[in-house]
């Protein structure tokens, strides 16, 4: 396998697979996109590329498989499908590449992974943050104790979203589509991977994330048109008795509101931000800098093509998602309330319209900053 080029199928060439499908087609990662699996109308005059170098297409993963074959297989489907088509690529030779999230239950993380195992092929999760080397390095860092024990984490990452993007498709913003679980949120899906990299790095070895036990938190509403909370200031408590933060938000003003994140541990702090780098100062006032965003903004791709070509592990399993999942079920017992409609202004920006309420960012900025849930300091929307 080695010394031969890796056949991939892409799985819909929404969202976020148009970026896999550019990487796919205007970079040489390894190997060559053999078909495109989507039901939406019109795929090849949206991405022209797809006539100009004659990649075929297919209505479902069956057809596909009943034509072609493919080494490794990447799904950027919706979340409430991933399960059913990870185990129908598995079932037909494919190493298997899944954006995040990987689905909403442990038993179907564990079904996967297991099946994964048992058809000796590789199971991946595409939460890019996992495979930045910088912060593997910073997590065996963590693990050997060089900065000794975690005592608190947090972040906010919160990003504008209007009614394009809830318009999308039919299960952005919904609890339930079809009578299957969606449970779509900021939380779990488009404001998720700070989170998720928290768990990760308090995992307990490179391949596991740390598992929430307990949850506070405060949910709101801001969209009147979205079923799920788009408002969320949250407070876990680990296994190990780590508090960590988190702050996220779609109906804001702002564009982008963090990343902002601090990591204290005992002998040192952890500091991250939107365009700065992950640096840690110890309390001896040594830095050590663990790199910006990563220069290779596909590279959970590329390492899923070496894996499969040289049997090389790769650091996001199936399982390294499974603490961002009990969080996201926690977090959805909560109560929701719903923002006053007095609170929400709607602006209009470059073909879309957002609502926005009013003095948001403050608030969640504040909380933060007091490592509190709003209502902890008096605040409220």
């Amino acid at each position: 396998m080695s010394d031969r080029r890796v056949s991939i199928v892409l799985v819909s060439v929404g969202m976020y697979g148009q970026k896999y499908l550019h990487a796919l087609t205007e970079q040489d990662v390894g190997g060559d996109l053999v078909g495109i699996v989507d039901i939406a109308p019109g795929l090849d005059v949206r991405y022209p590329v797809i006539r100009e170098k004659h990649i075929p297409m297919f209505p479902s993963l069956e057809a596909f498989y009943a034509a072609e074959k493919a080494d490794l297989a990447i799904l950027c489907s919706p979340i409430h499908l991933h399960a059913q088509m990870v185990h129908t690529c598995l079932r037909n030779g494919s190493h298997v590449l899944c954006e995040k999230p990987l689905c909403l239950t442990e038993t179907e993380t564990r079904s996967m992974a297991e099946a994964a195992q048992k058809a000796q092929r590789v199971l991946a999760v595409g939460w890019q943050l996992n495979y930045h080397p910088g912060l593997l390095q910073l997590k065996r860092d963590i693990l050997r104790g060089r900065f000794g024990a975690p005592v608190r984490f947090q972040c906010l990452h919160a990003m504008r979203r209007g009614e394009n993007y809830y318009g999308r498709s039919n299960w952005a913003g919904k609890i339930q589509v079809d009578g299957r679980e969606v449970l779509d949120s900021p939380f779990m899906n488009a404001c998720a991977h700070h989170f998720q990299l928290m768990t990760f790095l308090l995992g307990d070895d490179m391949a596991s994330a740390c598992m929430p036990v307990h949850v506070e938190g405060e949910l709101w509403r801001g969209n009147p048109n979205v079923e799920n909370y788009d408002i969320a200031a949250l407070r876990f408590q680990t296994g190990a008795g780590i508090p960590i933060l988190y702050y996220t938000a779609h109906p804001l003003e702002t564009k982008n509101l963090g990343q902002k994140g601090i990591g204290i541990l005992e002998d040192a702090t952890l500091r991250w931000g939107r365009g700065e780098h992950y640096r840690v100062i110890t309390k001896n006032g040594e830095e050590l800098d663990y790199g910006a965003e990563d220069t290779l903004p596909m590279r959970k791709l590329y390492d899923m093509v070496e894996a499969v070509k040289h049997g090389t592990p790769v650091p996001c399993s199936a399982l390294a998602g499974l603490g961002h999942l009990a969080a996201v079920r926690m977090a959805q017992t909560l109560p929701v309330a719903d923002i006053a409609p007095e609170h929400v202004i709607y602006r209009t920006e470059q073909g879309d319209r957002f609502p926005c309420v009013q003095h948001l960012e403050s608030v969640l900025e504040s909380a933060a900053d007091a490592w509190a849930l709003p209502r902890e300091i008096g605040l409220s929307l």
